[in-house]
Order: C-alpha cells, then sequence, then structure tokens
C-alpha cells in the first residue's frame, strides 16, 4: 500500500509537471530598431511575438512568418491587387528572402530549465545556429510604475549586451520573460527601451491566440556555427550583401557593362554590441 501511494504521488507529481509547462502565455509586441545609429529617420518597425510556457519561450518575427513586410519603400512599389500594404508570398517560394530582408530574421528558443539559448537565422539561403548559455542581466527594479494594457507593471534599468535599458514589468503576470534576450524579472516584461531610444519593445496584445502563433515555422537544415561567426556573417550581408554574396557562395556580381559591381557599406546597429 505505502509502495502505490508513493507510485501514485509520483504520477500526481509528474502530471502536474508537464500540465504546468503545456500552459502557454503567448503576446505580441511591436519593434522598433534604427539601423543607423547617427540618423533617427532609420527605424523601421516589425511585429514580434512571444510564446512561453514555464520553461521555455519562443520569439520570432510574426510579420516575417506570414510573408509580410512592413517597409515604406517596399509597400509603395509593390502594392497588391486590392491596393493593400501587404505583400503575401508562399511560405516555400524560392524568392521569399527578397520579401523579408527588412523583417527581423532571427528566432530565439529559450530553455530555461538547461539555461540556455539556441539562435537560428537565415541569411539569404542558409539557415545556422548556435546554442549558448543563457545570461541573466543584472536588473535593478524601481518603485515607479505605470499602467500598459490595464496591467500593472513596474520599473526596472539594466545594462545588458552593451547597451543601458529601461523596462517595465507585469506584476500580475508571473513570466520571468520578455522580448528578445530580456529575463530575470518577477513578471512579464511589456516595454523596454535602450537609453538612446534606437531600440523599443512594446507589447501590442497580451495572450495573443492560438491562431496567431502556429503561423511559426522553425528554419530547416540549419548549420551548427559559431556565434561569433554568424553575427559576423550577418554584419557582412547588412553592411554589404554583394561582398557577403561573394564570401558566402562565391558568387561574382557584375554591371550591365560587365565590370565587377561595388556597394558603399550600410551603417550597421545591431543590437546586440557586446561582442560586436
Amino acid at each position: 500500500m505505502k509502495n502505490l501511494s508513493i507510485i501514485l504521488l509520483f504520477i500526481f507529481i509528474n502530471a502536474n509537471t508537464k500540465a504546468e509547462d503545456s500552459l502557454q502565455y503567448s503576446v505580441k509586441y511591436k519593434f522598433i530598431k534604427q539601423k543607423d545609429s547617427s540618423n533617427s529617420f532609420s527605424k523601421f518597425e516589425d511585429v514580434m511575438i512571444l510564446t512561453m510556457t514555464k520553461k521555455t519561450s519562443l520569439y520570432y518575427s510574426y510579420l516575417k512568418q506570414f510573408g509580410l513586410r512592413n517597409s515604406e519603400n517596399d509597400m509603395n512599389n509593390n502594392n497588391d491587387n486590392n491596393g493593400n500594404h501587404e505583400v503575401k508570398i508562399d511560405a516555400n517560394s524560392k524568392d521569399r528572402s527578397k520579401y523579408f530582408t527588412l523583417n527581423e530574421t532571427e528566432v530565439i528558443q529559450i530553455d530555461f530549465a538547461k539555461k540556455n539559448k539556441m539562435v537560428s537565422d537565415f541569411l539569404i539561403n542558409k539557415g545556422y545556429k548556435y546554442v549558448e548559455n543563457l545570461d541573466v542581466p543584472i536588473w535593478k527594479i524601481e518603485t515607479i510604475t505605470q499602467n500598459i494594457l490595464e496591467q500593472k507593471c513596474q520599473m526596472a534599468t539594466t545594462s545588458f549586451r552593451g547597451r543601458n535599458y529601461i523596462a517595465w514589468f507585469a506584476t500580475g503576470i508571473p513570466f520571468s520573460m520578455g522580448p528578445w534576450l530580456f529575463n530575470g524579472l518577477p513578471g512579464l516584461i511589456l516595454k523596454v527601451h535602450d537609453d538612446k531610444k534606437q531600440f523599443l519593445f512594446e507589447c501590442m496584445e497580451l495572450n495573443t491566440q492560438n491562431s496567431s502563433t502556429k503561423v511559426f515555422k522553425p528554419y530547416k537544415n540549419v548549420q551548427l556555427i559559431d556565434a561569433k561567426k554568424l553575427k559576423a556573417k550577418k554584419k557582412l550581408l547588412e553592411q554589404n550583401i554583394i561582398l557577403f554574396m561573394q564570401a558566402e557562395d562565391g558568387v561574382s556580381v557584375t554591371t550591365d557593362g560587365g565590370k565587377p559591381a561595388v556597394m558603399k557599406n550600410k551603417p550597421y546597429n545591431p543590437i546586440d554590441i557586446y561582442n560586436k
């Protein structure tokens, strides 16, 4: 009888642990990124999704998953037949990379039990990923509060990955997570921005419906790579796509006259400048 009680207790604990981890809570964030640190007009917006259980989180671009883009230049020149400012393409299209150059391609999966993160990215036609230990920002929690989406939020500050941030976390939503790599506060982060206001994450919707989160498709055939090497590849792609194609695939890009194409480096302002 004693052994039976132990078995039943184990089953009960195991079932509750699984149930707790299967509880999902998803939110949408508006993400504003300034691509040129010296030009405040170089900002663009994306819509990000954060899906969580008590032990894991998944963070990715909502627009990219739907095959939408959010660039004024692209939208002005590429309206659909109905004049809508959204461009939809087949998710399996070989041309998909053309549509996603201004959307976030990075996908972040965090395993809080293993205390690690897996970051994957898709650079034109190849997928890469790296796995690293999860770093937790050192937060200073302030007494200042404000309401965001009818949630009471408390202010916290930190220096993280090379930038200084101000965050607002919801004390009534018990997930110690937030957008991008932010984590470690006693409540879900609903808003966070750096002190120069070049990067902003602001919650648009709480408890996002599963119909929205089911669009996510992980990258296929991704290659494991060192984090610094992937960051270097992404930097080269964003600065100079011609040099990136030459380095990545040995592609020779020429002008109409047959001369080698030359491109000036574009400004590069990554959010993570800790190992820039």
